[in-house]
């Protein structure tokens, strides 16, 4: 049996293994720095073994090391543009949980985020930890998985020639969505205490011997975790809007590529 492996096929292979291996650092659950990073290192591997079976994927042509090198760098740099767009969207998660924070009173209270390096409040940890465990058992990580398969059909290896305006668009877009999204999850606490610091302004002018400052904050906890309380079961909506957004993010960032 000839267990020969050709050079430009194991070349191919490995221009392969970098863009899947790029896009996992930095994607969300599979980058999680939590999983050990030997689990995450096998996980590219077999997942770039799989698509190198499956794809005809054909090796560019170059004359030099320095050329490939160059294709190299193109393939990390679509794995970690990809793997940032995806990251990008499971962040609106923690804006909006910060945000609610905000509005409640506990952004005294963080924690620290290993994959951010950042302290991130309570209810931002909340949201990512749920979401991402509805996203896992009911099976939309396989977008993840689908995006990077599509990505070599719409940009094979080698041909990547950016288009810098689309780029720009596609940039200016994700930051306004960013946004978008938070504050989308955000309303329902938002409105609540808005309307509660309404209610509590009238009364104050009302009654000015109250101490409204002192029953405001007691208020706004209750509130906001009665709104959070309430609000918990369009969670899984959530998720898949957040999943329907990533998809489309992804299609415009692999066609201005």
């Amino acid at each position: 049996m000839d267990l020969t492996i050709s050079t430009l096929t194991l070349e191919a292979f490995l221009l392969v293994v970098v863009r899947t291996g790029a896009f996992f650092a930095v994607a969300p659950l599979f980058g999680n720095k939590a999983v050990n990073s030997r689990i995450r290192v096998l996980t590219a591997a077999c997942v770039s073994l799989t698509i190198f079976s499956v794809l005809d994927v054909s090796l560019p042509e170059y004359t030099t090391v320095w050329g490939f090198s160059a294709l190299i760098i193109k393939e990390a740099l679509v794995g970690l543009a990809m793997g940032f767009v995806s990251s990008f969207v499971m962040a609106t998660l923690v804006m909006a949980g910060e945000f609610i924070d905000r509005e409640i009173g506990f952004t005294m209270s963080s924690n620290f985020d290993m994959n951010t390096g950042a302290l991130v409040t309570i209810t931002a940890e909340l949201y990512d930890r749920i979401v991402s465990v509805i996203i896992l058992i009911t099976n939309m990580h396989f977008f993840i998985l689908t995006a990077i398969v599509q990505s070599f059909q719409l940009i094979p290896v080698g041909e990547v020639f950016p288009n810098i305006p689309i780029l720009y668009s596609t940039v200016l877009e994700f930051i306004a969505q960013f946004f978008i999204i938070g504050f989308k999850i955000a309303m329902p606490v938002f409105l609540s205490a808005t309307m509660l610091n309404i209610i509590l302004g009238i009364l104050a002018k009302s009654s000015p011997q109250m101490n409204m400052f002192a029953v405001g904050i007691q208020l706004k906890v209750f509130v906001g975790l009665l709104v959070l309380v309430v609000t918990i079961m369009f969670i899984p909506n959530i998720a898949t809007y957040l999943m329907e957004n990533m998809r489309s993010m992804l299609n415009t960032l692999m066609g201005g590529l």
